[in-house]
């Protein structure tokens, strides 16, 4: 079970504002938002990456990586106060490296024929377009 800290409220990280692009600051200064908490999740450790990219037989990026080792999610809420009644109205969720999904391509989105890397760069091939010249009719 992972532990959860107590949401941050008046001291805000920097690196937090990064990450939710600045939407702490103009929530707090929006009219009517209330309560604008963050719950951030203390960094992952190297051997959960590790474990998951073992797990998922799938290599994250650094960036990914370099982002849990520095927390390992978080989550943000804010309310929006309507006549005498709060409301939850909004949330902003980064998922723990163990409830990291990994999303497999579907064979129904990419093209069988496509041309990969190893076609692009196969500069060995010499260009011969006497067999094109051959298909193609002549038009007089």
């Amino acid at each position: 079970m992972e532990e959860t800290p107590p949401p941050l409220l008046g001291s805000r990280k920097p690196h937090l504002e990064k990450l939710t692009l600045g939407a702490t600051h103009i929530l707090e200064s929006s009219p009517g938002v209330t309560e604008v908490t963050i719950i951030e999740k203390a960094p992952a450790e190297c051997h959960m990456i590790s474990s998951w990219e073992q797990k998922n037989t799938c290599v994250l990026p650094e960036d990914l990586k370099k982002f849990y080792l520095m927390t390992n999610g978080f989550h943000m809420t804010w309310n929006v106060k309507l006549d005498e009644h709060t409301i939850p109205l909004g949330s902003m969720a980064i998922n723990s490296i163990s409830k990291l999904t990994q999303l497999n391509q579907s064979s129904t989105y990419s093209l069988p024929n496509a041309p990969t890397l190893a076609d692009l760069e196969d500069d060995t091939q010499d260009l011969n377009l006497s067999h094109i010249k051959n298909a193609v009719p002549q038009l007089y």
